[in-house]
Order: structure tokens, then C-alpha cells, then sequence
């Protein structure tokens, strides 16, 4: 097995994970090649269907286009045996036209051993890479003096529940995502974000969240934006939504935004395992992603919070301003678990 992608913890993870990946491994392959980026394709001597060999592509943000997966098939040629692995939705690709699966298995996620044996170069990438797992704490200490005091309250201080990502709308995500998705940015000329809001009391969140929706709402009905784009924002307005609920309930909150200065590694790690961390989903679909899988494979206590819904769900509810009592409905069947992990962590502190 032969992996070439810059993310191989998550490809491990996935080929440990999902054994709908071992059942396109057939006996007579010579080897099995994992790639995100075309241009990373290990030279053969032979051609793809001389060498055979099976081609893993991964992409990790979904897939929106089918040219991605075209000029694979094109540089490999006709008769390679390619299947694509992604994270995120792939539901709008013509049924059957292509090799597809999930990277991470749906539903509960069983780590195995691989099925083949790996070559050489990925066995030493890999345990370089399970070594900075185990070392990772030391990494998150020598970040700065702000996150090294942060990574050594989270690694020795109490419970507390802890989210690492990006959450709400803040402008360095937004502009990501608009370019992710050819959004033309001066489209949120003038909007005012809310973590600029000094008060940033629950209330005044109700009240920004019927603005914001609004706003998206009136931009996609315009088809300014598109539905991933639409989706992805109310998404991550979900995430602030609970966010700021767990805050206003009082409880520890640590809170590591995919736009700050703070960079602390908590998720792909042993450690931090005496927090309880609340997981919202990925904004780019439903089913299992990196962080999630993190969480799963080191066996730690994971509260999980619905940030997702459909589009003509999530489009009616915009309209109509009723995004708050959607979001509050997910929050009442969630506290009580959130609580009571909390209490049990203080019990077993004491």
C-alpha cells in the first residue's frame, strides 16, 4: 500500500475504517495507491494496467464538478482501476458512471488492521506520524506563550468542554468558502459580523441569527449563492448557535476558533482525554469526517450536535425566521447528555 497524500493520519484512518476500501483490493493487485493530488502519482515503469495496480483518489471537500475525477481517469488512462474516496456529499454524480465510496465507513467506525501490508516509505511516514500523536502536547506548548498557557490548563487543568474549528461567520472562513465555491465576496459588503459585537450576550445572538439568515436567504433565493454554500453557512451559524447556548448554561467552555492565534492540536492525540468535546458534523455533508474519526479512534467522549438538515428544509426555515427554535429543538435533547457528562467528570474528578 502506497501513500502519497500531505493528510496521511486520515487516509490510515479511513483504510483502517472502511472495508468497502479493502473490497476494491482484489489479490492480484501489485499495489494499492492512495493519492489527493494528481501530481503526486508515483512514476511507474509500466502503465497503469500493465503495473496493476488500484488508484485511490481522495478529495476532501466533496466533490462539486466532475472534471476532478475526468482528468484523473484521463492521466491514468483507460483502463486503470481508479475509485474515488471522499469526504463530504457526492450525491449529484450520475449514479454507477464512477467508482465512488465514502473514505470514512457511515455510521459507527470499527479501526482494523490494513488489510495489505505497506510499503517502506508510507510504514516510516506513518510511525514518524503516530510518534507526533504521542507528542503532540510538547507541539501545542511550543506554539507561544498564549497557546503554550492554553495547551497546559487543557492537558492537566479541569473538565471542560472543548470545540477546536471554525464556527459562525467570520470573515477569514467566509472568504474561504467563497472561494471554495466561486462566491463572489462583495456580496457581504457591509455585513456586520458578529464577532465584532462586543456584548456577545445570548440574546443578542437570537437576534443576529434572524438578521443572518435573512441576509442568506434572500442571496441564495437570488441565486447569488449556491445550495453547498447556503447549507455550509447555516452550518457553521448552527455551531455558534450551541456554542453560545453551553455558554449561557455556565458551562467550562474552552473554545479554539478556526480563526485565532491559538493553534492547539487536542483531536488527533491520546491526551486532553478528560474533556468532554461536542462535535457539530462538517460543512461540506453528512457522515464521518477527520475531526470526528480523531475523536472515535482515541476513544474520546464525544457529544454530538446536529448542525445539518437538508436544503428545502434549511431554505424554509431561513424564510420563515425559524432557525433559532430549529437549532433549540437539537439543544433540549443534547443538554441533558452535555450536563450529565460534565457531572460525571466532576464526580470522578472528586
Amino acid at each position: 500500500m502506497y501513500l502519497t497524500p500531505s493528510k496521511y493520519w486520515w487516509v490510515y484512518l479511513g483504510v483502517r475504517s472502511n472495508p468497502a476500501i479493502a473490497s476494491r483490493m482484489d489479490s492480484h493487485f501489485d499495489r494499492a495507491i492512495f493519492f489527493d493530488d494528481p501530481a503526486l502519482i508515483p512514476p511507474l515503469q509500466k502503465s497503469p494496467s500493465q503495473c496493476n495496480a488500484q488508484y485511490f483518489y481522495i478529495l476532501w471537500d466533496g466533490v462539486a464538478v466532475e472534471t476532478l475525477i475526468v482528468n484523473v481517469k484521463l492521466l491514468l488512462g483507460p483502463d486503470a482501476n481508479l475509485t474515488t474516496l471522499i469526504v463530504g456529499d457526492y450525491s449529484h454524480l450520475p449514479p454507477g458512471k464512477y467508482e465512488v465510496e465514502n473514505l470514512y465507513a457511515d455510521g459507527v467506525l470499527n479501526f482494523t488492521k490494513p488489510p495489505i501490508p505497506f510499503d517502506l516509505r508510507t510504514a516510516t511516514i506513518l510511525l514518524a506520524t503516530k510518534i507526533k500523536t504521542i507528542l503532540m502536547p510538547l507541539k501545542n506548548l511550543s506554539q507561544g506563550k498564549r497557546s503554550a498557557w492554553q495547551g497546559i490548563k487543557l492537558l492537566v487543568g479541569k473538565k471542560k468542554v472543548v470545540f477546536c474549528g471554525a464556527y459562525g461567520i467570520v470573515p477569514r472562513v467566509l472568504w474561504e468558502l467563497c472561494d471554495r465555491h466561486s462566491i463572489d465576496f462583495s456580496l457581504f459588503n457591509g455585513y456586520e459580523f458578529y464577532c465584532n459585537d462586543p456584548a456577545r450576550l445570548p440574546e443578542s445572538y437570537e437576534k443576529y441569527l434572524r438578521k443572518s439568515e435573512l441576509f442568506l436567504y434572500e442571496l441564495y433565493e437570488r441565486a447569488e449563492v449556491n445550495a453547498a454554500f447556503f447549507l455550509a453557512i447555516v452550518h457553521l451559524l448552527g455551531r455558534e448557535y450551541f456554542l453560545e447556548k453551553i455558554r449561557a448554561a455556565g458551562i467550562d467552555l474552552f473554545v479554539n476558533g478556526y480563526d485565532t492565534d491559538i493553534n492547539i492540536n487536542v483531536y488527533t492525540t491520546p491526551f486532553y482525554f478528560q474533556h468532554v468535546f461536542v462535535d457539530f458534523g462538517s460543512v461540506i455533508g453528512t457522515g464521518n469526517y477527520p475531526r470526528l474519526v480523531d475523536l472515535k479512534y482515541f476513544n474520546k467522549n464525544v457529544i454530538e450536535i446536529s448542525a445539518n438538515n437538508t436544503l428545502e428544509e434549511t431554505v424554509a426555515l431561513a424564510r420563515n425566521g425559524l432557525l433559532a427554535e430549529h437549532f433549540d429543538k437539537e439543544w433540549e435533547l443534547k443538554a441533558p447528555k452535555l450536563l450529565k457528562a460534565m457531572e460525571r467528570s466532576r464526580s470522578n474528578q472528586g
